[in-house]
């Protein structure tokens, strides 16, 4: 075991942290995982650079954070004996699918409590990915807009994000035998608070996921498609991101619940593998 504690620095003034001095392939001690803990609440993501793990070391460290999930609708693309590992490859066959801001599975009624990411293979240059502190995306609202946004919901729906308005997506479920449409068929919409108070911080954070929201309720149509206009150029703030390059080896961990992100789809067709975990979450809500 790892007694180690790690040094915490971190890489923006808004948003995540490199994680120095823990050998992830070592069973992480209580001490070193607080600290973990902590910064992860902190910063909301973290980059443990220069780590050499398998498949089983990714899900015990990851699994730290919370239960593993498992989705039916990814099961083909995941390392066999691993349901709960979701593969990433692009290449000259592949090319990358979602190039949008987002936080993981919004259009579930529990969506991911954080997102686990592990590079395998990564292009010489592109393939960065952009995080944004969706607390700051609320806090430097002004307080007229963050009074207007605490009494609105929003409409979040799985058959958006695998529609015709991502159509890479579409492709990569029907090469594995999986008809986006039959499989959700039968999932309805969810609902959840535009504004979310965070269960372990008790900040709020800015809550929406272009690929999924498709309105905004309690306003009228042409107001929803302002509202979310504006917000979805707001989140893109440069004082909110983040920007990772990311290196062989690379775990990166970020909180779903307060942050976004943005895989930049510009290494076509250059190589790109990573191995993905979801972590469980609860139902999104809006402490008052």
């Amino acid at each position: 075991m790892s007694g180690t504690l790690p040094v915490i620095e971190p890489v923006s003034p808004a948003i995540g942290a490199r994680v120095t001095g823990l050998d992830l392939s070592q069973d992480v001690s209580d001490q070193a995982w607080k600290t973990v803990q902590d910064a992860f609440h902190q910063y909301n993501v973290l980059v443990f650079p220069g780590q050499d793990i398998s498949v089983e070391q990714q899900k015990s460290f990851t699994a730290r954070f919370g239960p593993l999930m498992t989705h039916s609708h990814l099961l083909p693309m995941t390392v066999e004996g691993h349901p709960e590992v979701m593969v990433l490859h692009n290449n000259e066959q592949k090319p990358p699918g979602l190039n949008d801001w987002h936080t993981d599975n919004s259009g579930w009624a529990e969506p991911p409590l954080g997102t686990s990411l592990y590079a395998k293979v990564t292009p010489k240059v592109g393939g960065d990915t952009l995080y944004g502190n969706m607390y700051l995306a609320y806090e430097t609202l002004s307080a007229p807009m963050q009074e207007l946004l605490l009494q609105l919901t929003a409409t979040h729906d799985v058959r958006k994000a695998f529609g015709p308005d991502y159509g890479n997506l579409q492709k990569s479920l029907r090469k594995k035998g999986i008809d986006p449409d039959q499989q959700f068929a039968g999932q309805d919409p969810v609902e959840h608070p535009l504004i979310r108070t965070h269960p372990e911080t008790g900040r709020r954070a800015l809550y929406i996921s272009n690929p999924y929201v498709t309105r905004i309720n309690g306003v009228t149509e042409s107001e929803s498609r302002a509202l979310l206009d504006f917000l979805r150029r707001h989140i893109e703030t440069n004082e909110l991101i983040y920007r990772h390059r990311w290196t062989q080896g690379d775990l990166v961990i970020w909180d779903n619940r307060c942050t976004q992100h943005l895989a930049v789809a510009d290494y076509f067709p250059h190589e790109r593998l990573m191995h993905r975990l979801n972590i469980a979450g609860e139902k999104p809500f809006l402490k008052l």
